[in-house]
C-alpha cells in the first residue's frame, strides 16, 4: 500500500515538472528576439531574396511609412505636450516646471488628456495662455 502511494506521488510530482516545463516553453515561444527584429525590420520579405517582387517591395515600403508616421506622430504629441506643461506652468517654481515638463515630454498624450484637459480645463476652469513668441517658454 505505502509502495503504491509513494509511486503516485513520484508520478504525480513528474507529471507537474512536466506541465511546468511545457509552461515554460509556451511563453519563450510566444514572445522571442526574433519576433521583436521581424516587426521592426525595415525589410521583411528580404529574408528570401530569390522571391523578391514589387509588391513585396511596396508592401515594405508601406509598413516602413506607417511604422515611421507612428513614431513621428507619437513624438510630436510628446512635443505638443511639452510645450502646453511649460506654458500653463510658466508662473510655478523652476523644481515644478522641470518636473511637469518632463511627465509632460514622456507622456503627452496621456498629460494633454488627463492633466491638462480633464484636470485644468474641466475641473479648474482654466486655459493656458500659450506664448505666441516662444514655442517653449523656459526661463529660470
Amino acid at each position: 500500500m505505502k509502495l503504491t502511494n509513494k509511486k503516485n506521488n513520484t508520478n504525480i510530482k513528474n507529471k507537474k515538472k512536466i506541465n511546468n516545463n511545457q509552461t515554460k516553453e509556451k511563453f519563450s515561444k510566444s514572445t522571442s528576439f526574433e519576433d521583436v527584429i521581424d516587426v521592426l525590420s525595415v525589410s521583411p520579405s528580404a529574408s528570401n531574396q530569390d522571391s523578391i517582387t514589387f509588391q513585396d517591395q511596396f508592401t515594405d515600403y508601406l509598413l516602413l511609412f506607417i511604422k515611421y508616421a507612428f513614431l513621428v506622430s507619437i513624438l510630436t504629441l510628446n512635443f505638443l505636450g511639452l510645450s502646453v506643461s511649460l506654458n500653463c506652468n510658466a508662473d510655478q517654481e523652476l523644481s515644478q516646471r522641470i518636473i511637469s515638463a518632463i511627465f509632460a515630454f514622456f507622456f503627452g498624450f496621456v498629460y494633454l488628456i488627463i492633466n491638462y484637459y480633464t484636470y485644468k480645463v474641466l475641473g479648474e476652469g482654466k486655459i493656458c495662455k500659450m506664448d505666441r513668441d516662444k514655442l517653449f517658454p523656459f526661463s529660470v
